[in-house]
């Protein structure tokens, strides 16, 4: 009989605030960590081996090979609920300063969390627990950080989120969490989404998706060693993009003309306009409970990729739109995220 990989789990623990705790696994995994339900991935082994080129008067055959460094890095798909995305845009986006991002009320006998998120300079390291089906193999990974984060929400489809995270370090032969505190929060659906583009929330749009990337540079190896020496975040890359079915023909003046009122192209600087986002699921936080779990991602800053109308026989017009976020003054954010769920800690 095989193994099932439904029979997996896959833990996240923060290991420390800002930069710090480099190189010791997060201890406590199964009370302080949260266990994503993902639809599938893992984080996979990178490493290859390392053979010589062909020599004069050696032998046509490879003699052997030496195993070369090594590294490990993945992607998890997952239906996105508010407990689990807490920590992941945590790690994308790093550990506020002053090292709280979290307020917590109760209301009742339920609490209420509400969680901010703005993009940092520094990445907290992430431990990772990741058993593969029931007694396979369980893997510890250490400094690990979350390089790339993406959502997307049709209509009719639920919000769906892919999560890439690159580690330094490995260990196999652990032993699997017996009672994994699984994120079990709502689901969302497109039908609970609100668009907001330019201060105007009447727009039709038919999918929306956002693209994070840190561009973490993941291939430093030093002599003497066969792991990574460090992870570095590079340039940070956040785009939103939508379908729309247009009314009016000012979004596209303002991302190839260069504003709604202009009827030629301008030079310049691109159109700068706010995007945001809120969706939120049918059911309360707690008994009693007014607020609901919900995601809001605010871009005040986004320059528009100019883009084609493309009529195509008697179809309704509809285009794909990529708004690109930008921080324009040193005092501004890049995005705001902000997150209501039920807990007042994130792991």
């Amino acid at each position: 009989m095989g193994f099932s990989s439904q029979s997996g789990q896959i833990g996240f623990r923060t290991q420390g605030a800002g930069a710090g705790t480099k190189g010791t696994y997060a201890p406590d995994m199964g009370t302080d960590g949260v266990f994503l339900r993902a639809l599938g991935g893992s984080l996979g082994a990178n490493r290859e081996l390392i053979t010589t080129d062909p020599e004069i008067g050696g032998a046509r055959d490879v003699r052997g090979h030496i195993l070369g460094p090594v590294s490990y890095s993945g992607e998890y798909e997952f239906y996105a609920r508010m407990r689990a995305l807490c920590t992941l845009f945590q790690g994308a986006f790093g550990i506020n300063a002053g090292g709280s991002s979290n307020t917590g009320v109760t209301q009742g006998v339920d609490l209420v969390g509400t969680h901010v998120f703005v993009p940092q300079e520094t990445l907290p390291w992430i431990s990772i627990e990741e058993a593969i089906g029931v007694n396979m193999e369980v893997f510890n990974y250490t400094d690990a950080m979350v390089n790339s984060l993406s959502l997307e929400v049709a209509p009719d489809g639920y919000l769906m989120g892919t999560a890439g995270l690159i580690a330094i370090d490995q260990t196999a032969g652990n032993i699997k969490t017996a009672s994994p505190v699984t994120d079990d929060t709502p689901t969302m659906v497109g039908t609970s989404m609100t668009v907001t583009i330019d201060g105007l929330s009447d727009k039709c749009v038919r999918s929306w998706s956002m693209d994070f990337t840190n561009n973490i540079e993941d291939d430093v190896y030093c002599l003497g060693s066969i792991s990574l020496n460090d992870l570095t975040p590079k340039r940070r890359e956040l785009t939103m993009s939508a379908t729309v079915r247009p009314t009016d023909i000012n979004l596209w003046r303002e991302a190839v003309y260069g504003g709604v009122s202009e009827t030629s192209p301008l030079s310049g600087t691109a159109v700068d306009i706010p995007v945001n986002i809120t969706i939120d699921t049918y059911a309360a936080v707690g008994t009693g409970v007014s607020d609901v779990y919900s995601l809001t991602i605010n871009l005040p800053h986004c320059n528009i990729q100019p883009f084609e109308i493309a009529p195509s026989g008697d179809d309704v017009i509809e285009y794909d739109i990529e708004f690109v976020a930008i921080k324009p003054l040193d005092g501004t954010d890049l995005a705001t995220v902000t997150i209501v769920n039920d807990i007042d800690v994130v792991a």
